[in-house]
């Protein structure tokens, strides 16, 4: 299966948010919060990358990057990027998309300048990509936390080095509850599940 990895075009918006609900969808929490981040990605000045795979006949996959700071003690800000929602369909899941899209945003983000990318996933996933704990940099999510799942990357040598600090993602990953009801009656209803694994569970 041949895959073709472009920028996103506005006719690709509103299949690329369908495909991201579908993939999201009970994974983290009930229903998802991940097609209302693509969409106030896309229209976000800190948006770096919008990219899609694709076959001859079908939209496989979605990937979205943007800028994020590391902010030290003194309130010194470092430009990062951050990485995701990465979404496959998910009977295409397994067969090398992902991967795909996260080397093609990885290359691009290096040709950009960007000095390291960090990402919330699994850590099984992107480790094959060069992802480490974020604490590798005393790097912390905004509460000044890490886990596993909090994970970075060098995107040249010592591209990391002396960013220190919390995460300030992009605001287009706040999630006003009232506006994720709207946007989201606005797709085919789902029934919601609480499930084991996801926050909370």
């Amino acid at each position: 299966m041949k895959i073709n990895i472009r920028s996103s075009r506005a006719d690709d918006y509103r299949p690329c948010e369908e495909l991201v609900r579908d993939a999201f969808w009970d994974l983290y929490r009930p229903g998802c919060v991940e097609h209302l981040i693509l969409h106030q990605a896309r229209t976000s000045p800190d948006l770096v990358l919008d990219v899609i795979a694709e076959t001859e006949t079908d939209l496989l996959g979605a990937l979205v990057a943007t800028r994020a700071e590391v902010v030290d003690s003194a309130e010194v800000a470092r430009e990062v990027l951050y990485l995701g929602p990465l979404a496959v369909r998910p009977d295409h899941q397994g067969r090398g998309i992902g991967s795909q899209l996260m080397s093609h945003a990885l290359a691009k983000a290096t040709e950009l300048g960007f000095g390291g990318a960090f990402l919330y996933g699994d850590p099984g996933y992107y480790a094959r990509f060069g992802f480490l704990n974020a604490a590798t940099w005393a790097v912390t999510t905004p509460d000044g936390l890490n886990f596993d799942a909090f994970m970075g990357v060098e995107l040249r040598p010592d591209g990391l080095t002396g960013v220190t600090g919390r995460l300030l993602e992009s605001s287009a990953f706040e999630v006003d509850p009232s506006r994720l009801i709207e946007f989201d009656d606005g797709f085919t209803p789902r029934e919601k599940h609480i499930l084991p694994g996801q926050f909370g569970q």
